[in-house]
């Protein structure tokens, strides 16, 4: 029998996902197996890739964060500004910060029974605002050279290892773990859930917090990829991890995804916005394109689910 596990893979990778055809399609395109090219994509969804294993996880359990580009800013910015203090305050103040931000989200969602989207975009104006504030606007820069050697790595980018290892972590706490299971069953039922006895607001509060605190930690990566702190940063970020979720198998609905389906959609969409470069297509037409493709996997999540209450 195939384990909950390969199952999850092999539906994120083949069925729910094109990025087979993809990859195929790209063998085309000169240049994108190219061994600098694919460094480049590991480099370029890496960031991305640990902001989205926080966003799944949330869209499991029933919510969604808009937040988590302005908490990378926010997250990067913090490890400018603590670098002064040690390599370590500015890595946990980074998570910290971003922590302390998705706990807001969910606070607002849990305790004030705000819609998630009205709150984490009201958390994200928040925390893009105070962001630019402390800044005056200006990227802050950093110039310690370990902190500066985070950011690249060779073969492989460091901000790409670390996100495999937090994919795996992020993995065995969803499928081998008691609150992973929680978790996807405060997602399917918010109201069974609590009549089985399971502490569903903290459940998803502490969903949110893990979003925020990873956003801040790839903020910290990203900062020390560029050597400065960006309070601008960001702002399609939401829309990239919305994308990459959905597409691997995550719900509006809650209840349903994985992190290696999430990790499928994050590749599809990498390689997508990659090929799209490598064709010379400005950044706006690719944003469109992203765009179009979310309100598509809307539209098709809708129908799917008419489609089952027949």
């Amino acid at each position: 029998m195939t384990s909950p596990s390969l199952k999850a893979l092999v539906i994120g990778l083949v069925i729910r996902t094109p990025l087979i055809p993809l990859l195929v399609l790209a063998s085309f395109v000169p240049g994108f197996w190219s061994v600098g090219n694919l460094r480049t994509l590991a480099e370029s969804v890496s960031i991305d890739g640990i902001v989205v294993i926080g966003m799944t996880i949330v869209m499991i359990a029933g919510g969604f964060d808009l937040a988590v580009g302005s908490v990378l800013a926010m997250g990067g910015v913090a490890a400018i500004v603590l670098l002064p203090y040690g390599l370590l305050a500015s890595i946990v103040g980074s998570a910290v910060f971003g922590g302390l931000a998705g706990l807001l989200s969910g606070g607002f969602v849990t305790r004030l029974r705000i819609n998630p989207f009205i709150a984490t975009l009201a958390v994200m104006v928040i925390v893009r605002g105070a962001t630019l504030a402390y800044t005056d606007t200006r990227p802050v820069v950093g110039l310690d050279d370990t902190f500066l050697a985070l950011g690249g790595g060779y073969p492989l980018p460091y901000a790409f290892i670390a996100m495999i290892i937090i994919a795996l972590l992020g993995h065995v706490l969803l499928s081998w773990r008691a609150w992973g299971r929680h978790v996807y069953a405060v997602g399917a039922d918010e109201r069974a859930a609590a009549m089985s006895g399971l502490a569903v607001s903290p459940i998803k509060l502490q969903c949110y917090g893990l979003s925020g605190l990873l956003a801040g930690l790839a903020g910290f990566l990203l900062a020390a990829r560029l050597g400065t702190g960006s309070p601008i940063v960001g702002d399609a970020t939401p829309l990239t991890a919305a994308a990459a979720a959905l597409i691997g198998g995550a719900s509006l609905r809650g209840g349903q995804g994985s992190i290696p389906g999430a990790m499928a959609g994050l590749l599809f969409v990498g390689s997508l916005v990659n090929l799209m470069n490598l064709l010379g297509m400005p950044s706006y037409y690719q944003r469109m394109v992203i765009g179009t493709m979310l309100i598509a996997l809307v539209v098709i999540d809708g129908v799917l689910l008419r489609l089952r209450q027949r």
